[in-house]
C-alpha cells in the first residue's frame, strides 16, 4: 500500500473504532492482546498492525480501560516503530500515527511507554537532549576531577617545596651563632614554630645561656595549636 493509502486506512479506522457501541466486544478485543510482546505484533502483516494498534488506542480511551503502562497499545506501537527502523514501513508514517496516539489518549504511557505521554518525535528529542545533557555533565565531572587533582598535586608539590626550603634555611642557620640565628629569626616574620627544630636542639645540646633561654620563649605565643603548645612545653622541661 501507498503512503496515502496507510493514511486514508488510520483516519477510517480511527473514526470506525469511535463509533463502536459494543463495549463487551472493543473490551474483550484489548484484553486479546493483553499481555503480548512487540514480537507477537511483528509477526502481523503492516495492515493488521496499523489497524490493531488504532483499535487498542482508541477502545482503551472510550471505555476507560486504563492499562496504564501495561497497555497493549504501547507494545504493539513497538512493533510499528521496528517496521520503520527495518524500513518495512515510512517511518515519519509510524511518527506521525504515534504523535496521534500520545495527543489522542488519555493514557500517559501511550504509545512510547513513558509517563510523560510523549510522542514519538518529542520522546526522541527529549531522549537526545537528556543524553547530551548527561554526557555534558559527565564531562564537566570528569574536568572537575582532573582539575581538583590537579590541584592536589600542586598543593602537594608546594608543600615539598617548602619543607625543603625550611630545611634548608634551618642548615644555613645552623652554620651561624645563636645570637645570629635570633636576630635572623627575629626579622624573618615568620612563626617561631618555623624555627622549632632548630631552637629545640638548642635546648637538647645545652647551647643557650638563661638570657638566649629567655629571649627564645619571648618569642613563642601564649596560645597555638595544641600540637605547638605541646612542643613548647617539652622545651621548657629542657630547662
Amino acid at each position: 500500500m501507498e503512503i496515502e493509502e496507510y493514511r486514508k486506512l488510520w483516519k477510517e479506522a480511527i473514526h470506525l473504532c469511535e463509533l463502536e457501541p459494543n463495549e463487551e466486544e472493543a473490551t474483550s478485543f484489548v484484553r486479546r492482546y493483553y499481555n503480548r510482546n512487540s514480537f507477537f505484533f511483528s509477526s502481523m502483516d503492516d495492515r493488521t498492525l496499523l489497524l490493531t494498534f488504532v483499535g487498542l488506542v482508541v477502545y482503551e480511551k472510550k471505555f476507560h480501560l486504563q492499562y496504564g503502562s501495561t497497555s497493549p497499545a504501547i507494545f504493539c506501537y513497538r512493533a510499528l516503530l521496528n517496521k520503520a527502523n527495518l524500513k518495512e514501513m515510512d517511518k515519519m508514517f509510524i511518527f506521525d500515527i504515534g504523535d496521534w496516539a500520545a495527543d489522542y489518549s488519555d493514557n500517559g504511557y501511550v504509545p512510547m511507554g513513558n509517563y510523560r505521554g510523549y510522542g514519538p518525535r518529542k520522546y526522541y528529542k527529549f531522549l537526545e537532549e537528556y543524553q547530551t545533557r548527561v554526557s555534558e555533565e559527565k564531562a564537566a565531572a570528569q574536568k572537575r576531577k582532573e582539575e581538583r587533582l590537579a590541584e592536589g598535586r600542586e598543593k602537594a608539590l608546594a608543600t615539598k617545596r617548602k619543607h625543603q626550603e625550611r630545611k634548608e634555611i634551618i642548615q644555613q642557620l645552623r652554620d651561624k651563632t645563636v645570637d645570629e640565628s635570633l636576630s635572623i629569626i627575629k626579622q624573618s616574620g615568620k612563626s617561631v614554630f618555623y624555627y622549632i627544630d632548630l631552637i629545640e636542639e638548642w635546648f637538647q645540646k645545652k647551647s643557650l645561656s638563661e638570657e638566649q633561654k629567655e629571649d627564645v620563649f619571648s618569642l613563642f605565643p601564649c596560645k597555638s595549636t595544641r600540637h605547638n603548645d605541646r612542643r613548647k612545653k617539652n622545651l621548657e622541661k629542657l630547662i
